[in-house]
């Protein structure tokens, strides 16, 4: 999923923070699915449920960009320079199973800032883990120090994370990953 930044046309110094909301409110559209809901039979546009989302707070993210880019820079780029994309890591993952995990990317033409969204009571909490350019990821403090090459995201959320997530998820990566799952089939037999 992509959703693409739009950059204020106006040229002030606001463009950061501009900037900065944009992506706010475009990362809580991207995570909205992710919620869910709290009690089964509310519909998810109840007003009940609507006010149990939270907030998103977006600190880190919003710093990192400010780091990034100057007013005159963000004049030459375009919408399309921008964007935000989630990847869902899972055990079920094929022909690669991986540990559960979120990743949020916010591409900009100066690397990724790769983050994970974080529950904290009703709220999300995007926390920035590395800054990615192409397929390295490196730290966000010093690019220079890089965790290595990953072709697939969910590979470098593995090596940042698997002794982390290993005890809650066992035999999560077991499975041979040259193997497919045949689906379980259920079969339903008539009382009459």
């Amino acid at each position: 999923m992509k959703i693409y930044l739009e950059k204020s046309l106006n040229t002030t110094r606001s463009n950061l923070g501009t900037l900065a909301l944009i992506a706010i409110l475009a990362a809580g559209l991207a995570l909205l699915p992710q919620v869910t809901n709290a009690a089964e039979d509310e519909s998810p546009s109840s007003s009940r449920n609507l006010s149990r989302l939270g907030l998103f707070d977006m600190t880190g993210v919003s710093d990192w960009l400010k780091q990034r880019f100057n007013e005159d820079e963000l004049d030459k780029y375009q919408a399309e320079d921008f964007a935000i994309e989630q990847q869902l890591c899972n055990c079920s993952d094929r022909p690669v199973p991986h540990y559960p995990y979120v990743l949020m990317f916010f591409s900009t033409p100066k690397g990724d800032l790769v983050g994970r969204p974080e529950r904290r009571g009703f709220d999300t909490v995007i926390i920035p883990l590395a800054v990615r350019h192409g397929e390295r990821y490196c730290e966000l403090e010093s690019e220079d120090q890089c965790y290595g090459s990953f072709s697939n995201p969910c590979d470098f959320s593995d090596f940042r994370y698997a002794s982390q997530l290993a005890p809650y998820f066992p035999g999560c990566l077991e499975v041979e990953p040259d193997t497919e799952l045949e689906p379980v089939r259920y079969e339903i037999k008539s009382a009459r």
